[in-house]
């Protein structure tokens, strides 16, 4: 099979090669991937940056949507010929793709290739942080920061689907205001003004009628979490989930106390890598979602399986707003 192959981080050692086809292990499905997200932890694999894979050389993608096409000696949840999306550690920028079986799940009729990879694990990361995480209540105030990436975009809509009154989106790139807007945001917080830690807040309250954020989600980090955690209500919550600045903040735990702020975390990594039931739940809710028209899937390019580094490299740009997807 065809497969991109980081084979050297030091340098972005990376190409499509032929290597032998996966042979899927007694708990496990092999899948004829169609389509494949592309995702910023495929740009931090490039240079060694990403904590869940393995040394070289190794495939990077997580998003794999496809058709069962063998099944291990013990799966009896998945037949060859099932269309479903596949969730994946690493592997999934490849022509096949094996997978845990307790990770594939069940494209809903109507739900297309494209529309699942792109889904997957951005949507999976903003909706475990929105609901299991960050407890979102219907009529709170949301401020997504870095709202026009991948999973971003997918917050934004998210929130607004699960009733959210007003849905803040913060931006590193103003000019992408539009296309936040156009998602369901209320109001776009500028994060590049200076004076980030006063105004920030001063954005906030306006927009707010001097309420705050009820609930944050974070996925920059740096001086964009410290101003912040200023501009949370009472009783706010702030989930963090990256740090695409490339700076991991320090907590101001003065903040949360004379506030009662709640600051957790939320990775889709520790869902994933224990099996949880709660990826197939998150996955049928997204999918009732998607084919009620509540949310989209936010493609912003599809791209050929050669074409693989541009996807990357228009991360790496800022140039992306919502997703790519590789088509096999």
């Amino acid at each position: 099979m065809r497969a991109v192959v980081i084979n050297d981080t030091s340098n972005r050692g990376v190409s499509i090669e032929d290597i032998e086809d996966p042979v899927p292990m007694d708990n496990e499905i092999l899948v004829d991937v169609k389509a494949c997200g592309v995702n910023f932890t495929d740009l931090l694999s490039l240079d060694g940056k990403y904590q869940n894979n393995p040394p070289p050389p190794f495939t990077p993608g997580k998003d794999a949507a496809g058709i069962v096409a063998a099944v291990g000696a013990n799966v009896t949840d998945h037949k060859v010929g099932d269309r479903v999306i596949a969730h994946v550690i690493h592997g999934g920028m490849a022509e096949k793709v094996a997978c845990d079986a307790a990770l594939a799940f069940p494209l809903a009729e109507g739900v297309d290739y494209d529309a699942a990879a792109a889904m997957g694990l951005a949507y999976l990361t903003a909706y475990i942080a929105l609901t299991r995480r960050g407890q979102l209540k219907e009529g709170d105030v949301v401020q997504i920061n870095g709202a026009s990436g991948g999973v971003g975009l997918a917050s934004v809509s998210l929130a607004k689907a699960l009733g959210a009154k007003t849905v803040l989106a913060g931006l590193t790139t103003p000019s992408k205001s539009n296309a936040v807007l156009a998602a369901g945001a209320d109001a776009v917080i500028d994060l590049t003004v200076d004076e980030l830690k006063n105004n920030l807040r001063a954005q906030v309250m306006d927009a707010t009628n001097k309420h705050g954020i009820d609930l944050a989600f974070d996925l920059v980090g740096g001086e964009v979490f410290d101003a912040t955690l200023r501009a949370i209500a009472n009783e706010g919550k702030a989930v963090v989930s990256g740090f695409t600045c490339g700076t991991i903040p320090s907590v101001r735990t003065n903040y949360l106390l004379l506030k009662n702020i709640s600051v957790v975390g939320s990775t889709i990594n520790y869902y994933i890598k224990a099996a949880s039931p709660l990826i197939g739940d998150a996955q049928a809710a997204l999918f009732e979602l998607l084919l009620a028209g509540k949310i989209e899937p936010n493609i912003t390019n599809r791209l050929r399986f050669d074409d693989y580094m541009d996807g990357i490299l228009m991360l790496e740009q800022r140039k992306i707003i919502g997703k790519s997807v590789l088509i096999m």
